[in-house]
């Protein structure tokens, strides 16, 4: 996981969501895809003269992408303060379809549900031996670890925090099997505020 950090910077537009601009030049890479419920979660990393630097949003930001780069692409170069991509806030997606079913933007905005912050392969335990992070009953604290995601040989905690977040809540499930893909804004686990 990145050990630097930096936040990216934002400011609404006409349509009541925001437009999510880079704090700085490099490669970006980890997009969100559109579609992703982003809420103080990564926006992405950003790479400088080989120096990885976690991207975040403000924590009073929350929202799903959308008018993000064209899926698939890996890595962009981008400059300071150009547009990354726009986030619509959660109740106007709902407003657009409020009776949208399963495998939707409206599904993927569950109050009790932490995301995965990338993409990448899931892992419940920090290595084949050891027992998992948390497990179903568990209570679970603001930022502890609760699984691995594996990027491109490098492996990144997951930790239970982010705006809206309780801090601290009883693990429900765990949505996604050991060594399972993710995609960011994939629901991971299911808690219920304890």
């Amino acid at each position: 996981m990145p050990k630097l950090t930096l936040e990216v910077f934002i400011e609404r537009d006409a349509s009541a969501g925001w437009v999510v601009r880079s704090p700085a030049v490099g490669v970006w890479s980890e997009i969100p895809v559109s579609g992703t419920l982003l809420d103080g979660a990564a926006a992405g990393v950003l790479t400088q003269a080989g120096q990885r630097i976690l991207l975040r949003l403000p924590q009073d930001t929350r929202g799903v992408v959308r008018d993000g780069p064209a899926h698939g692409r890996r890595a962009i170069d981008v400059e300071w303060g150009q547009e990354l991509f726009r986030l619509a806030s959660v109740a106007d997606m709902a407003a657009q379809d409020p009776a949208a079913g399963p495998g939707t933007e409206a599904e993927k905005v569950d109050a009790n549900v932490l995301a995965a912050p990338t993409d990448g392969v899931f892992y419940t335990r920090p290595t084949p031996e050891a027992a998992t992070f948390v497990r179903p009953g568990e209570v679970v604290k603001e930022g502890q670890p609760v699984g691995l995601i594996e990027v491109m040989k490098t492996f990144n905690q997951v930790l239970f925090e982010g705006r809206g977040l309780p801090p601290s809540a009883v693990v429900e499930a765990i949505l996604v099997n050991d060594g399972e893909e993710v995609t960011a804004g994939d629901a991971i686990l299911r808690y219920k505020p304890g």
